[in-house]
C-alpha cells in the first residue's frame, strides 16, 4: 500500500483542486475511494493536505510545470494574456503528469494548444502565428536533442480521466 500512499501524495501535490476537495471534507471518501490506504496512511495524507505548507508545495509543483513553457514559448505565453491561467489548468487536467524534458513538455503543450485553437478556443489574434513560430523552434530543438541520443517519447493523447 506504500505505492498507493506515494501516488496519492503525488496526485494531491499536482492537483490543488483535489487538495481542496479533501481539505474541505466535502467527501471523506475521496482518498479511500481512489487509493488503497491503511488507516495510518490516510491519517498522514489528511494531515499533510491540511498543513499550511501544502499550498506552497502545490505552487512549487505548478511553477515547475510552467517553467518549460515560460522558457521555450515565452511569446505565446505573453500573447495568451489572461487566457493563460484557464488554459494551463485545462492542459494540466488533460496531462496531469509533467515531463522532465523541457522540450518534450513544451512540444506537448504546443500541440495541445494548436488542437484547442483549431477546435475554436478563443485567443488573441496574434497567438496562432506566435505559437507556430515558437512551436517550430521547440520541435527543432527537440529533434536536435534526440539526435544527441536523448530519447523522445511521443506523447500525443491526454491521460484518461
Amino acid at each position: 500500500m506504500l505505492a498507493e500512499f506515494q501516488q496519492a501524495l503525488v496526485d494531491l501535490t499536482a492537483s490543488p483542486e483535489l487538495c481542496n476537495l479533501v481539505r474541505c471534507g466535502a467527501d471523506d471518501e475521496v482518498l479511500p475511494a481512489r487509493y488503497e490506504l491503511t488507516p495510518r496512511e490516510l491519517r498522514r495524507l489528511l494531515a499533510i493536505v491540511r498543513h499550511p505548507g501544502m499550498a506552497a508545495a502545490c505552487t512549487v509543483y505548478r511553477m515547475n510545470r510552467l517553467a518549460p513553457m515560460a522558457l521555450n514559448v515565452r511569446g505565446t505565453i505573453r500573447a495568451l494574456g489572461p487566457a493563460l491561467g484557464p488554459l494551463v489548468n485545462d492542459y494540466w487536467r488533460d496531462y496531469p503528469r509533467g515531463h522532465s524534458h523541457f522540450y518534450i513538455e513544451s512540444d506537448r503543450f504546443c500541440r495541445w494548444l494548436r488542437q484547442r485553437i483549431a477546435a475554436g478556443e478563443p485567443v488573441a489574434p496574434e497567438v496562432p502565428a506566435i505559437l507556430e513560430r515558437e512551436a517550430a523552434a521547440v520541435h527543432a530543438a527537440l529533434e536536435a536533442s534526440c539526435s544527441d541520443g536523448l530519447p523522445y517519447l511521443e506523447i500525443t493523447a491526454p491521460a484518461a480521466s
